[in-house]
């Protein structure tokens, strides 16, 4: 009976958390949903193995399952974040199973002093093979002589083997420097170059630039005298895509979101002549990028050979974690987890993790009946979150539901027999994940090809007789994409359509035009200009009460961003957007923490100045007033929807407006621009499916 009651209120409160996360849900995003919702399968008791992907957009990707999905779900979340003050709350309440990361565990000071040996390599101490274990982090400690020159004062490496009792192996590539607490902005900067931000690290991150011949050393001496974060090199750096014969860079370079080709040289940031450029461009075609198979060695100092002082982290097992999961499953429930780690702001798919495998197999292996008696069942649904424009408000998101895995018995069979054939089975089962998912997302090595993907899929469907749902359009940039990345490296037709529509869509960019928008016409200003001055007066007042809460928003996401760029290692090096995967996430929290101080606050200040001067009667009420003081916390949140709602319809008119006027200005141009999209069409419509048109 009292589990009964309990689950009740389980209930209860679920549904009540995620109404409101609905509500802002549809607040925030423009357009979202799940498509294919039809294959999740229907509550008939059998538990279910969520697996999402990509984690590319922090909290909001876990809210958007959690809001898209129909059945209840069980998030796996690290467990620092159940230390924050109210989201903590709120993901304990929902039963989210936390989960220990490394850099969760506490330390523990070792007894004793250690010396590093062999390039960092091997660590020698007494009894030091009897303190740590294999897969332990060691950190040992240095007194550095000078805080303001020498900020590397710690190196860690992980436990590769126990030697001995007194000497263990570091795993490769042997201990390395750290910084302490966020001491990184001493030694990191955020460079402005154009359109993109870079993340220098004095000697490691524009060495690596140089190393790939991309980019002259002047620029890292320039930027190592930087005093402020983010400073802005004065060098330019082509933004557009690669030329044909340029080789792609080492594979060890993936952390770029894309490789910047200089054009500029020389001090002062004097560029170069189009012909010096072109020059330069055949230099790195025939330069030796692909034989630096090597990345360039950091520009730090060994580790030295002196005694020290250490101290170790223990991971502690995940065997709770999975005791966690496999209860949930006995009692027919589903558990959700992005098996790719911590999020990140890639364009595509990272590696999964082998947990979700493990999760799946351990369950079924264990030849123990469910809490209903029943033997154990278990189905594993992929999930694709797919993002456009993640970082931005009234941006869209659309989770597509993939088909049912069902786990092969064959592979139960071989997770039972351990050792060898226990890592086969969860490399297969691992496999199926990962290729069912990458039939539910967008993956582009960089931002570019991305650009490339959606500008072919809208100019393809410019030339279909039928409007496209979403769901047909979403299905349209994958087929493109998929016939990008069908041969390695990509033909010569694709690349130079890839380069001509970047080019165009850059161009496009560059004058402030929007391409879904280039058919506008001068003749339709008659018809777009009232209308957005109409658009305009409308929204006025509402954005006076309201712009506050999205400036701070934005300015708060923003910062945020850079934060994770300069102090998170997994943040690209190389981006348009710092630290996209948690721009949003903190736009959304600092958003609705603002809206609701604000709501408070109009109504508190409203009731005493309708009060005051009769405008409704209360008649002495403490009813009334309740009631008047409810409509009002009601009324400003209508005020504000209809706000967005108007400002969105006036930025889109406002395209249209401003291609218009552009086009009156330049008629010839607009000429010349319709004229290359034509062409560029035509071209995409050949690549995809032959001469024919049709889908």
């Amino acid at each position: 009976m009292t589990s009964k009651i309990g689950d009740i209120l389980n209930s209860i409160t679920y549904w009540v958390i995620r109404l409101f996360a609905k509500l802002i849900f549809h607040v925030f995003y423009r357009d979202h949903g799940a498509l294919c919702a039809e294959r999740f399968p229907k509550d008939d008791g059998t538990p279910l193995l969520l697996v999402a992907a990509p984690h590319g957009n922090f909290l909001m990707d876990a809210i958007t399952i959690f809001v898209t999905c129909p059945r209840n779900h069980y998030f796996l979340s690290a467990k620092s974040n159940f230390n924050y003050p109210i989201f903590g709350s709120l993901i304990t309440l929902l039963g989210a199973i936390p989960v220990t990361r490394p850099q969760d565990v506490e330390r523990v000071n070792g007894d004793g002093l250690v010396k590093v040996l062999e390039e960092g390599k091997i660590v020698e101490g007494e009894n030091l093979g009897k303190t740590v274990q294999v897969g332990d982090s060691l950190y040992v400690e240095f007194e550095g002589p000078d805080d303001k020159d020498d900020m590397l004062k710690e190196a860690c490496g992980t436990v590769e083997e126990i030697l001995n009792e007194h000497r263990v192996r570091i795993k490769e590539p042997g201990m390395k420097w750290l910084t302490k607490g966020r001491r990184k902005n001493k030694l990191r900067r955020l460079v402005a170059s154009g359109s993109l931000v870079i993340r220098v690290e004095r000697g490691n991150t524009l060495r690596t630039l140089e190393g790939l011949n991309l980019i002259p050393k002047a620029i890292s001496k320039g930027i190592d005298r930087l005093s402020t974060s983010p400073g802005r090199i004065a060098f330019p750096i082509q933004d557009s895509s690669d030329s044909i014969g340029i080789q792609s860079p080492p594979k060890w370079a993936h952390a770029n979101e894309r490789t910047p080709l200089l054009i500029g040289g020389g001090a002062g940031g004097s560029s170069s002549s189009s012909s010096q450029r072109s020059q330069h461009a055949r230099q790195l075609s025939n330069s030796s990028i692909a034989s630096n198979r090597q990345p360039p060695t950091p520009n730090f100092p060994s580790v030295p050979s002196i005694p020290t002082t250490f101290s170790y982290t223990h991971m502690p097992p995940h065997s709770e974690v999975y005791s966690a999961v496999y209860n949930i499953f006995k009692r027919s429930r589903c558990v959700a987890i992005f098996p790719e780690g911590a999020s990140h702001d890639n364009d595509h798919m990272l590696s999964l993790k082998y947990g979700c495998a493990v999760m799946a197999l351990g369950y079924l292996a264990s030849k123990e009946p469910d809490s209903f008696g029943n033997k154990r069942t278990l189905k594993i649904v992929p999930c694709g979150v797919n993002f456009f424009n993640r970082h931005r408000f009234r941006s869209r998101v659309f989770v597509d539901v993939g088909n049912t895995i069902e786990v092969e018995e064959r592979l139960v069979e071989m997770y039972r027999q351990g050792g060898s054939a226990k890592r086969k089975a969860c490399q297969e089962l691992l496999k199926t994940i990962h290729s069912a998912l990458l039939e539910l997302t967008v993956n582009a090595p960089d931002y570019d090809t991305l650009l490339f993907f959606k500008t072919a899929s809208r100019m393809y469907r410019d030339k279909l007789p039928n409007v496209l749902d979403f769901a047909e359009k979403l299905a349209l940039l994958r087929r493109i994409a998929k016939k990008y990345l069908s041969t390695t490296p990509p033909t010569d037709e694709a690349r130079r359509l890839k380069r001509d529509i970047v080019q165009y869509a850059q161009t496009l960019r560059s004058k402030r035009l929007s391409p879904p928008h280039m058919h506008t016409s001068p003749l339709s200003l008659f018809f777009y200009l009232p209308l957005f001055l109409f658009l305009f007066l409308l929204m006025t007042p509402g954005f006076i009460l309201f712009a506050p809460i999205g400036f701070v928003a934005y300015y708060v996401g923003k910062k945020q961003g850079e934060n994770a760029m300069l102090y998170d290692d997994n943040s690209l090096a190389i981006t348009r957007w710092p630290g996209r995967d948690v721009i949003a996430t903190w736009k959304m929290l600092v958003g609705t923490a603002l809206f609701i101080t604000f709501d408070i606050t109009y109504t508190a200040l409203l009731v005493p100045y309708i009060h005051k001067f009769g405008i409704v009667d209360l008649h002495g009420s403490r009813e009334y007033a309740l009631a008047v003081v409810l409509c009002l916390l009601v009324v400003w949140p209508l005020i504000a929807y209809g706000t967005i709602l108007t400002w969105e319809r006036m930025c889109w008119v406002g395209k249209h407006v401003w291609v218009g006027l552009w086009g009156a200005a330049r008629p010839r141009q607009r000429r010349d621009f319709l004229l290359w999209r034509e062409q560029l069409s035509q071209r995409v419509v050949r690549w995809v499916d032959g001469t024919t048109v049709a889908p």
